[in-house]
């Protein structure tokens, strides 16, 4: 009989274990993960699988594998190719439907998406470069006036790799009038549409981060977008303006940019913080690139509900990560995780410059001359990728596959 205040415990047999088996554990422990295969051979066997579906498929095998560097693709509607930055060789991209060839992408997303302009008047489809699957996207927006306009891509972004599952969306930048604005699609929507309010801030990019769809102005003004989706599917969004406060050096750009040079800002998320790049160029060339930080502290008074934010100048180096910048498709890498690569490099795309003069058929040709790599710690540019690469497209800049 058990007395008050004891604790009583049955004995647990103790299994013994054979030396046989006592070294296979040990085998199966020392044996190397399928997280350590090098980066290497897994492109080289996936460049042996022919069909997107089965490259689809040897990317689920493993959820170890870490995630691959973006691939950089150099449009063209007659020979598409792309470059692996850790193979460093160029590949062709056999088997794309001839629209698709013809297509001026618009921005790319997680999981091999792109958002393409189809040759056709106004035509716009999301398309996936692993396995083909294409879903068609309306080709007009309706304004938060309910006017009707046709569509005009700039720049686009999505919130997740289209799923029948998950709940997505897609946020574009979008030509309106004589000025840009914002633009939102979600299945099932017959139309783009737009919330209004960003053509003063002159939208650069957009970015899906931690929830929300960021845009950031030529003013470097900041808008976020959070979207809530209903249970019968439909969505509703809760918006933040920023009380932005100028940084120190803001006028010192403008000076820049009235002796005719030209800024570029471009949104990443890295570690869980929102960054701001400023790409200044000149005479058709980078120049130099910026990193800044966003600091968003309570509003100045009661009487403003908008939080407080600036932009803060993180110097000269990324601590332990790479970015690789593109509007609507910009990502940040931890350097420690991929060998060969070097700390604080910012990898850009030449997505501005035509080729004066120089006609394909009835089409201006892209310029790439100006796709390189920033190193912050010597403050200097360089040509990338290595090696001869083409050098312009007859149908639209270079852009990121990601993965």
């Amino acid at each position: 009989m058990e007395q008050e205040g004891e604790l009583t415990f049955a004995a647990t047999p103790q299994h013994r274990t054979s030396p046989r088996a006592a070294a296979a554990a040990a085998a199966e422990a020392a044996a190397p993960s399928w997280a350590d295969v090098p980066d290497n051979i897994l492109v080289r066997v996936s460049a042996f699988l022919r069909c997107r579906a089965d490259r689809a498929h040897m990317a689920c095998a493993n959820s170890m594998w870490r995630n691959r560097l973006p691939w950089l693709i150099f449009p063209n509607t007659e020979t598409p190719t792309f470059y692996s930055p850790i193979t460093r060789r160029y590949h062709r991209l056999r088997l794309l439907p001839h629209d698709v060839r013809a297509a001026r992408f618009c921005g790319s997303g997680d999981g091999g998406w792109l958002v393409l302009a189809l040759g056709s008047r106004n035509g716009y489809a999301l398309y996936n470069l692993d396995n083909g699957e294409r879903i068609p996207l309306p080709p007009g927006f309706r304004t938060a006036r309910n006017a009707q306009f046709p569509l005009v891509v700039r720049a686009a972004t999505l919130s997740g790799a289209p799923s029948p599952d998950t709940p997505y969306m897609v946020a574009a930048i979008v030509l309106a009038a004589s000025g840009n604005t914002a633009a939102f699609w979600s299945p099932g929507s017959e139309s783009w549409f737009s919330l209004g309010g960003l053509r003063r801030m002159r939208p650069q990019d957009v970015i899906f981060f931690n929830g929300g769809f960021i845009f950031v102005g030529a003013n470097e003004g900041v808008v976020t977008f959070w979207p809530v989706h209903g249970p019968q599917g439909n969505v509703s969004f809760a918006r933040v303006d920023y009380d932005m406060q100028l940084r120190e050096d803001y006028a010192e750009d403008l000076v820049f940019v009235q002796g005719h040079g030209m800024m570029n800002r471009y949104l990443v998320g890295s570690r869980g913080r929102l960054h701001m790049v400023v790409r200044y160029i000149y005479d058709d060339g980078t120049l130099t690139l910026r990193v800044f930080g966003l600091l968003v502290t309570a509003p100045a008074t009661a009487d403003v509900q908008r939080p407080r934010a600036t932009w803060v100048n993180l110097g000269q180096e990324l601590d332990g990560q790479m970015l690789f910048l593109g509007r609507g498709c910009s990502r940040s890498f931890e350097v420690a995780d991929y060998e060969g690569f070097q700390d604080s490099m910012i990898y850009y795309l030449d997505e501005e410059h035509m080729v004066s003069g120089a006609l394909h058929g009835d089409r201006r040709l892209c310029s790439f001359t100006d796709t390189g790599r920033y190193d912050m710690d010597e403050v200097a540019t360089a040509p990338w990728p290595e090696g001869l690469y083409p050098t312009t497209s007859d149908n639209a800049p270079p852009t990121w596959w990601l993965h």
